[in-house]
């Protein structure tokens, strides 16, 4: 079975990537036997998400700010083909989506996003949130954590790493 799950960054790309965020996450999925890109995608790369991802038996997306804002989106372009799990880390108010909750498709199976529940922690860069577009369909948590955007790291990672690997069977 090709397990792949394909990290997307936010805005700031890998300049703003904190130690320990998605380049350290990629490497932590790397050890569990999940297929990882050589860096996280820029949030714009559709076509490469879509491109990494196609060939996959199982899929995964993970993404911050801008990326957790677009992975949604992402996801909706491989169907009918299902996307297993999504995440992000503080889906941001000010992506060129629009305002209000981002919709996730229903041919994703689990979805978690992790959103600081306080705007004026972040100025609404971590604010925004998700709703399932098929609720029967699709499994959404929603984990509300306050912290410094991106809020990718630590406890907010360690719960995505965790659910990932219950998910896949590692």
């Amino acid at each position: 079975m090709i397990r792949k799950v394909a990290i997307i960054f936010g805005l700031g790309g890998g300049w703003c990537d904190p130690q320990g965020g998605e380049v350290y996450l990629l490497g932590r999925l790397k050890t569990i036997g999940v297929n990882v890109p050589t860096a996280p995608f820029p949030y714009d790369d559709s076509q490469g998400v879509y491109d990494f991802l196609k060939s996959a038996d199982w899929r995964g997306i993970i993404g911050d700010s801008f990326g957790a804002c677009f992975g949604p989106q992402y996801a909706g372009s491989l169907a009918p083909a299902e996307v297993d799990y999504l995440a992000g880390f503080q889906p941001s108010l000010y992506s060129t989506l629009g305002p209000g909750p981002i919709a996730v498709p229903a041919n994703v199976r689990t979805a978690h996003c992790i959103r600081d529940p306080d705007w004026i922690d972040t100025g609404g860069l971590g604010y925004a949130t998700w709703v399932a577009a098929d609720p029967k369909k699709t499994r959404l948590l929603i984990t509300e954590h306050r912290g410094a955007h991106p809020d990718d790291t630590g406890y907010a990672q360690d719960l995505v790493f965790a659910e990932l690997k219950q998910l896949i069977g590692a």
